[in-house]
């Protein structure tokens, strides 16, 4: 069945509202699969970010949306002809048919915890433990860590006492490679989040020194198992 998506734009400032700040929805696209939000965000105070979510009525704007791209999460940059798309199709199902309200909610960015000395190492290793340390928010707070690889949810360490310090362990699941960082979310304001500068996942013990003392191995079988050529015999002296 077609999907009729009915879209009502809103943008709620949770920080004070100062002047200079000003929000409006340019034009609105609807296709069978995606929903396309372009918008102005104009702040005249260089350097501020926002924080940019989406919420609908399937469950009364309880919850942010996840089937998002573009202009939205947090620390978005303002700016002219910004874009939200939102794969609705995904998000809401293929025999999904009725109306859907979208509310576009944003606030200045001001990270609900603060991470300590984690730019000062850019390599994790697999099973390694390490320590993360924060600072801010309050006991209250229980946290999700989640490790992301661009946009891709890769693991999820949940319900983290915010004790402001934590050893995490990336499993020997995840794979070697860049651009890794840490989400982290309050469980129950998923508006509260920040995420760490990205590093690089690297296997515990690195491929080449495993692989060469197999090589070694293979080497040594080969040179015990090769037959020297046979040799002729000398021919005698002549009667």
């Amino acid at each position: 069945m077609k999907t009729r998506t009915f879209i009502i734009g809103l943008f709620c400032l949770m920080a004070t509202v100062s002047r200079g700040q000003e929000f409006s929805i340019r034009t609105t696209e609807i296709t069978a699969d995606e929903v396309i939000v372009h918008y102005d965000l104009l702040d005249t105070t260089r350097n501020r970010t926002y924080t940019v979510f989406v919420y609908s009525s399937r469950d009364n704007f309880l919850t942010p949306l996840t089937k998002l791209s573009g202009d939205v999460g947090i620390e978005v940059r303002p700016g002219v002809n910004r874009r939200i798309v939102w794969s609705s199709k995904e998000e809401l199902g293929a025999t999904f048919d009725g109306e859907v309200e979208l509310e576009i909610r944003g606030r200045v960015y001001i990270p609900f915890i603060r991470f300590e000395g984690f730019q000062e190492i850019s390599v994790r290793k697999r099973t390694v433990p390490f320590l993360v340390k924060w600072s801010g928010g309050t006991r209250q707070n229980i946290l999700d860590f989640q490790l992301w690889r661009g946009n891709k949810l890769v693991y999820t360490f949940p319900n983290i006492p915010n004790a402001y310090e934590y050893k995490l362990v990336i499993p020997r699941s995840v794979r070697p490679g860049e651009d890794y960082y840490l989400r982290i979310t309050d469980t129950k304001n998923k508006e509260q989040v920040v995420t760490t500068p990205k590093f690089i996942v690297k296997r515990k013990i690195p491929l080449l020194v495993k692989v060469l003392p197999v090589l070694g191995v293979g080497y040594l079988a080969y040179v015990l198992t090769k037959k020297e050529p046979d040799v002729a015999e000398a021919p005698g002296p002549p009667n």
